[in-house]
């Protein structure tokens, strides 16, 4: 589901041979350690008993980051994009908390659903050379 997830998402963004190229063997291990480390943390939404999506947060303590939570991920395949789940993820993962992210600048979507949830780019970008160098962008509340 996760990569799956990812695809939708990021198809038109990375080359369909990156997207092709992750390796579901390294999710699963990566998903083992996230869920060892961060109980509480990860949030899923279900339909018909199937998982659909998930949000995950992180605590930042050390005064450097711009808010004390970040919201790390939250994906939910297409077909159920529209349905209220996504906002259900980000109402479990924040509620209203103050928080920040970091987005894709080229995915308009994603944006205007942050931005219909408080979150305001504070002029911070970077590139993610793994990713192909695409650019994102610091979203605040």
């Amino acid at each position: 589901m996760h990569l799956t997830s990812w695809r939708e998402t990021y198809a038109g963004l990375l080359s369909a041979a990156f997207l092709d190229a992750q390796d579901p063997a390294e999710r699963e291990a990566m998903w083992r350690r996230v869920l060892d480390q961060s109980p509480g943390r990860v949030h899923v939404a279900e339909s018909a008993g199937e998982v659909v999506g998930f949000s995950a947060v992180r605590r930042h303590d050390d005064g450097a980051a711009p808010r004390p939570l970040e919201l790390k991920v939250i994906y939910l395949l297409a077909t159920h994009h529209g349905t209220g789940l996504g906002q259900g993820l980000l109402d479990a993962a924040l509620a209203d908390a103050p928080a920040f992210l970091w987005v894709a600048e080229d995915n308009p979507r994603a944006r205007a659903f942050y931005r219909r949830n408080g979150f305001e780019p504070d002029g911070a970008r970077e590139t993610v050379e793994a990713w192909e160098n695409m650019v994102e962008v610091r979203l605040v509340r």
